[in-house]
């Protein structure tokens, strides 16, 4: 059975606290962000989640995080599609992120390495930049394509 996509909640937050720590990601600021979040189901329960800070045409992913009993799925990747969708059609263009210890995942999902430095402001100065992530953590960018809408990467 495929896993069904929403959006979460203030009712989800002890579930995505629990996602994110099983996967070693930052929960301390999940609440302040709730709405961005997106959950993928199977069956009732909550299996994956990722969320993303917006800021213009760029965006931060956080937070893709997949239980350990559904990795391997692509549930990973049909979130990060989905949430790519959703941020094009926000009239984002480009998506950063941090990671400690999924950077060939990303890499193999179109994302490259780049310093720190060269993110945007608007990155720089979230709560994962700044104070979440550590400082050794590898910054990511991807350049979304002028032609996706949300229509295009269903989940």
């Amino acid at each position: 059975m495929a896993p069904t996509f929403e959006t979460a909640n203030a009712a989800d937050l002890d579930v995505i606290r629990a996602l994110l720590s099983a996967g070693d990601l930052p929960v301390d600021d999940v609440d302040e962000h709730i709405s961005e979040f997106l959950l993928a189901k199977q069956e009732g329960a909550t299996i994956g989640t990722v969320a993303a800070e917006y800021a213009g045409e760029a965006a931060l992913l956080r937070s893709l995080s997949v239980a350990p009993s559904h990795r391997g799925q692509a549930v990973g990747a049909r979130l990060l599609a989905a949430l790519e969708a959703s941020a094009a059609s926000r009239g984002v263009r480009e998506l950063y992120l941090l990671t400690t210890n999924a950077v060939a995942y990303f890499e193999s999902h179109g994302f490259s390495r780049i310093s720190r430095e060269d993110a945007p402001s608007g990155m720089r100065g979230t709560a994962q930049f700044r104070t979440l992530c550590p400082t050794t953590a590898i910054c990511m960018r991807k350049t979304l394509p002028a032609s996706s809408t949300a229509t295009t990467a269903t989940p």
